[in-house]
């Protein structure tokens, strides 16, 4: 199964999300593909290529350029992580440059160009994570034509709420024009949630009115322990104290979901 991990809403923890579900599901001896669809590049970043290792690779660029059946197989690197379950993790990785096929989208069929690009690569894979920018533009929408379902980050608040309902509402209205009929929400998953704010606590409660159960649980506390492990491009899974186990059986539960999600499929 591939899912897009989307918002139109920078800054609701996308990539961290993703990156600690793969860690998750890797740990358990499932293999993980990654796609990074932002020309940012943080997934890559956070899996541990530097901008300067990528200069002679293929990237998500060449192989939405190329246009070619499987042709990402020629993009697909393994995750440098330093801890056993990261031979399990693999990504095609991503530059600045990933920002040139923007201008394409007005071109007949290029909405179908990353589905072509994986088709049979991801055959090998558990699960595929298509990690796209904040926006519901073309690169966004190559992530969607490629996916079997989305899954929303979320803080919990108003504007990261409305970035989720924008995604939700898209899909709906324009999944049959990327060839993806029937493509939809299928996960909502609370990122950063502080329970000393009121403010956070009152949006958690209209995410569920929104989005009834499609609101995975448990929401993700807000602890730097986090941020320190994305930063420093190291698995959440190996960190130490007791506020990483925390977060790591968090992500166990939201990686049960996921699962169970899988299979309903």
């Amino acid at each position: 199964m591939r899912y897009a991990i989307a918002n139109n809403k920078g800054g609701a923890g996308k990539t961290t999300v993703a990156l600690c579900l793969a860690d998750a599901l890797a740990a358990r001896g499932r293999r993980v593909l990654m796609v990074d669809m932002d020309p940012q590049a943080n997934l890559t970043r956070r899996l541990g290529y530097a901008e300067s290792d990528l200069s002679s690779m293929v990237t998500t660029s060449e192989v939405v350029r190329e246009n070619r059946t499987g042709c990402a197989a020629e993009a697909v690197i393994g995750c440098r992580w330093l801890v056993p379950w990261a031979e399990r993790i693999d990504l095609v990785p991503s530059r600045f440059d990933l920002e040139n096929r923007v201008p394409e989208a007005g071109q007949l069929g290029t909405h179908l160009r990353l589905a072509r690009g994986l088709d049979g690569v991801t055959d090998d894979y558990d699960v595929v994570f298509l990690d796209c920018p904040p926006s519901l533009g073309h690169l966004t929408q190559l992530s969607f034509a490629a996916a079997d379902g989305v899954i929303a980050p979320v803080v919990a608040e108003y504007d990261h709420v409305a970035g989720a309902t924008r995604v939700r509402d898209f899909l709906t209205a324009s999944a049959q024009h990327l060839d993806r009929p029937g493509l939809a929400l299928v996960g909502v998953i609370v990122n950063a949630q502080d329970r000393r704010r009121g403010l956070h606590t009152w949006h958690l409660g209209s995410l569920r009115d929104l989005f009834g159960d499609l609101v995975w649980t448990p929401p993700v506390p807000s602890r730097s322990v986090l941020a320190e492990a994305m930063d420093a491009a190291a698995p959440l899974r190996a960190q130490t104290g007791s506020v990483a186990r925390d977060l790591v059986t968090i992500f166990d539960e939201l990686a049960d979901r996921l699962v169970s999600t899988n299979a309903a499929a």
